[in-house]
């Protein structure tokens, strides 16, 4: 989504995040994942949008794609720096602990080890680890 002309498309899908049906939400945050694999930083304000949805579905979407982002070269960094901002702790522990676990799932396409990826995190996560 948005791989070509962002700013357009982003526009377009943030009137989306807070559509009445759950699978357009849903739809809409996994869409968001892959232009966040290389430009973390615009996505991220949106997705911070869904943080307190109410819908399971939805925020395990978003727990998902915050860790298939993470593990990107560049990625860790911003995206702890955006959970740090965030204000549902409940759910940024869980996309920390996502975070964790992927780096071992992708170990063969991880820019960092899950080790280094937890050192970083323990260092720059102000929740907890």
């Amino acid at each position: 989504m948005g791989e070509k002309n962002p700013a357009p498309v982003l526009k377009w899908a943030k009137k989306y995040l807070h559509h009445p049906d759950k699978e357009i939400r849903r739809e809409i945050c996994h869409g968001l994942e892959l232009r966040g694999r290389k430009y973390p930083q615009d996505i991220l304000p949106l997705l911070k949008e869904l943080q307190n949805d109410p819908t399971a579905r939805v925020r395990n979407t978003l727990l998902h794609v915050l860790g298939q982002i993470a593990y990107k070269k560049g990625c860790l960094a911003t995206v702890i720096a955006e959970l740090n901002r965030w204000s549902n702790r409940a759910l940024t522990d869980q996309a920390v602990d996502e975070i964790i676990d992927v780096h071992d799932r992708y170990k063969n396409f991880s820019v960092l080890t899950q080790a280094q990826a937890i050192d970083y995190i323990s260092k720059h996560y102000k929740n907890k680890y």
